[in-house]
């Protein structure tokens, strides 16, 4: 199980990587991006590495990482060389091949993740707080299941909860957020009321963050094939970045309402009235 699980994530990381600096390419000729913008700020090549230490540092957050910068002197080479070929395999796999030893170790890491409601009381959702505003997060801890299929129920109950908690710990937090590629998703949207979309404003400033970049993974780990192939060839994220809010009291009615499951999921399972 764990040998074939790193396979799929050793997949993932090589396609992830190469489509990456596909882009980096893209941003650096659109005159968007100079290469060390594109490959630290605009791609999420750096946290799949071993240099990532768990989150604690990152060079579009001002770290100094010798280790990193030394591979990336290389990494340019391979860009100046072929950045204007046509055929950008050269590009792709010869950048791959510098970036591979601290990525590897990653890989060998890697196991299924299975959080405990310890660790995360509220499953796929996290979140952090800005002035009135509770900004939410999704990682899917259901993999391979998907939180907008098989745990559906699971996914509203995890948020109604998270609202709840919420309001009662930060009562004068008012308002409910959330940037991603998701909000482009109707099975996601549909957990919000319609001023959620009528809320929506495109993010069109690419970060290294899963907001853009979640959308190139499977629920099983996997690359997804499918999206990183339209990428290519309209130059677009097929799932548009979108910031929406709505007002924490609005999201829970149209919750409760919507998912009356997950109400009971929520009173029979967490003890919640």
């Amino acid at each position: 199980m764990r040998a074939m699980n790193q396979a799929i994530y050793a997949n993932y990381c090589r396609e992830f990587t190469k489509l990456s600096i596909w882009y980096a390419r893209k941003r650096i000729l659109d005159g968007m991006s100079d290469f060390e913008n594109a490959i630290n700020e605009r791609v999420n090549i750096f946290r799949h590495t071993s240099l990532y230490k768990g989150g604690k540092r990152h060079p579009a957050e001002g770290a100094e990482i010798p280790e990193w910068n030394a591979l990336l002197e290389r990494v340019e080479s391979v860009f100046d060389t072929h950045i204007t070929d046509d055929n950008t395999t050269e590009l792709e796999q010869k950048s791959f091949e510098i970036l591979w030893p601290i990525i590897e170790p990653r890989v060998k890491e890697q196991k299924p993740w299975r959080p405990t409601l310890q660790e995360r009381p509220y499953e796929s959702w996290t979140r952090d707080y800005w002035k009135d505003t509770v900004n939410i997060h999704i990682a899917n801890a259901y993999a391979p299941e998907s939180p907008l299929s098989e745990k559906r129920t699971e996914f509203a109950a995890a948020l109604i909860r998270l609202l709840e908690d919420t309001q009662s710990t930060r009562p004068e937090t008012e308002n409910v957020g959330c940037g991603s590629w998701l909000n482009s998703v109707p099975t996601f949207s549909a957990l919000f009321p319609q001023a959620w979309m009528d809320s929506a404003d495109a993010e069109h400033n690419v970060r290294y963050t899963l907001g853009h970049w979640g959308q190139f993974e499977t629920r099983h780990g996997d690359f997804h094939a499918k999206n990183g192939a339209r990428f290519r060839e309209t130059g677009e994220f097929p799932y548009t970045s979108l910031r929406c809010q709505d007002r924490i009291n609005s999201v829970l009615e149209h919750l409760r309402a919507t998912f009356p499951d997950a109400v009971e999921h929520n009173r029979t399972t967490h003890g919640r009235e």
